[in-house]
């Protein structure tokens, strides 16, 4: 039956065009809105992730993955109180660890930092479901990754709820360009994705919001790099 399946999907790839791109849902909905008065004038403090009954078998899963690439990359296991993580040790790391780590990445790269000022926010996110497609599945034309949730924005002084908001985010894959384009890294992937939805809300920012803040960063990063250059030649 297997193999049947699998052949089934591969028919599928071999049809599909090479132009097919692999469709990206997200969607956010606010519940209460954020007071006017922080809206992109706050930044992300604590993150606490929680996972429903409905997410705890399938994260037990990925988080069983994630120790054995720690073990494959030769790491001690992980201690939540050890060291800060790098970046590209995040697939080795538990998904309740590894949501806030990229949470406030994403969050940082919209601007929202203690450095510019603003109100400190705490982030409580339940997690009611995260589902990721195995190769074979992720060529059939039905196929996806999905990771949904609800968040919480506290106020990190008294713990009162200031702000909730709800994100589903959804990669479908077809065909053997999707599954190309699909990658690895699946789980860091959709928590980007949840992220950036979450930073939207949180900065009041549409997409043509964030293409003006990527520029800005990049037109700051480039202004830097010609002042170290300049300082080293003139050393």
């Amino acid at each position: 039956m297997k193999k049947s399946l699998l052949a089934a999907a591969l028919a599928v790839a071999v049809v599909m065009p090479a132009s097919f791109d692999p469709a990206v849902a997200r969607q956010r909905t606010v519940i209460e809105q954020l007071p006017l008065e922080i809206v992109d004038k706050n930044y992300v403090d604590q993150v606490e992730v929680i996972l429903a009954d409905t997410a705890t078998a399938k994260m037990a899963e990925l988080d069983a993955k994630a120790g054995e690439k720690r073990s494959e990359a030769g790491l001690a296991a992980y201690d939540p109180s050890g060291t800060v993580t790098v970046q590209d040790q995040y697939a080795t790391v538990p998904f309740s660890s590894m949501m806030p780590f990229i949470m406030r990445d994403v969050t940082r790269k919209w601007g929202l930092t203690q450095e510019r000022g603003g109100k400190a926010v705490n982030l409580r996110i339940t997690i009611e479901n995260i589902k990721t497609a195995n190769a074979g599945m992720a060529l059939l034309l039905g196929s996806s990754d999905e990771l949904s949730g609800e968040v919480v924005v506290l106020d990190p002084v008294t713990q009162q709820q200031i702000g909730n908001f709800y994100v589903q985010v959804v990669n479908a894959h077809g065909g053997l360009a999707g599954l190309a384009m699909r990658g690895s890294g699946v789980r860091e992937k959709l928590v980007e994705e949840f992220a950036l939805e979450s930073s939207r809300i949180l900065t009041g920012s549409t997409k043509k919001d964030w293409k003006k803040r990527l520029k800005a960063n990049e037109k700051v990063a480039s202004e830097k790099a010609n002042v170290i250059t300049s300082t080293k030649v003139g050393a």
